[in-house]
């Protein structure tokens, strides 16, 4: 028996829901499909773990030579040392001892972090407003630039900590040269605008903005490059919490009592402990 009073079925209510549209895959009985790939009968033996990555956060397949591109980045991206604050919170994380819990975790802090995968991102719509600025308005490279520096404190892609050059983009640039990929557009602002960078700064470039030019220049949009730098790094990551994990230290989440020492104000004491 249905009151008058009662709330309409369920269906009356999701038919004014908006459908939920996915372009992303279909399970079938003897073969499935990945943004419109059939996994089996296309992907299997002719798709790569990089390839798939790139598919999965662009939606489409590359070309060879643009997934030698990423494997170049992934290989000269590889600093997992973990005394790097984003990999000590992966193996702090996975010593109580999930590996998978240590990885995401330290992933999910790294949206908008200065150092890791978003520098990539930052860089890229960073050097896409300089591309754009050049190349669609009278402005020279050198008053885009000087322009931004006026009035940022801080440039994504410049600046090394501790040392005075990033190693691993002098690594990767070796390979981006000897595949002729430093004459396409954005690599080539990202140079010229490094020249001025480092004049005006004393900053020089870094690996994020590297991966960015790279990025952008395999046709990677600038929202695309963060995630896509998180999946390529997410090796360091995952060695990381699978070492944490495994040695499931108490040393990683509480340091002994002796080995911390207080710097800070005395404490204050209230007004009855103080006999006031």
């Amino acid at each position: 028996m249905t009151l008058e009073t009662d709330p309409p079925p369920p269906q009356r209510e999701l038919a004014t829901l908006s459908p939920i549209h996915t372009h992303l895959a279909h399970w079938g009985w003897d073969e499935h499909q990945y943004f419109g790939h059939r996994v089996f009968g296309e992907l299997l033996g002719s798709e790569s773990l990089t390839g798939l990555t790139a598919l999965s956060v662009l939606g489409r397949r590359l070309e060879p030579e643009a997934l030698a591109v990423l494997d170049d980045i992934a290989v000269a991206l590889t600093l997992a040392d973990p005394r790097i604050w984003p990999l000590k919170l992966a193996r702090t994380l996975s010593s109580y001892g999930g590996s998978i819990a240590g990885m995401a975790g330290s992933l999910l802090v790294q949206s908008d972090a200065r150092i890791g995968p978003w520098t990539g991102q930052k860089s890229a719509e960073l050097l896409t407003e300089w591309h754009s600025r050049v190349t669609t308005t009278s402005a020279t490279l050198e008053e885009v630039v000087q322009e931004y520096l006026s009035s940022h404190r801080f440039a994504w892609g410049f600046g090394t900590p501790f040392r005075e050059k990033d190693e691993r983009l002098v690594a990767f640039t070796s390979r981006i040269q000897a595949g002729g990929r430093d004459a396409l557009p954005f690599w080539k602002i990202f140079s010229s605008a490094s020249v001025i960078v480092q004049r005006e700064r004393g900053a020089a470039p870094n690996m994020g903005m590297g991966v960015a030019a790279a990025l952008l220049d395999i046709g990677v949009r600038a929202d695309q490059a963060g995630a896509l730098s998180a999946a390529l790094m997410s090796h360091m990551f995952l060695a990381n919490a699978i070492e944490g994990s495994q040695l499931s230290c108490e040393t990683l989440r509480c340091l002994p009592e002796e080995t911390v020492q207080y710097t800070g104000r005395a404490p204050r004491l209230s007004p009855a402990a103080s006999g006031g």
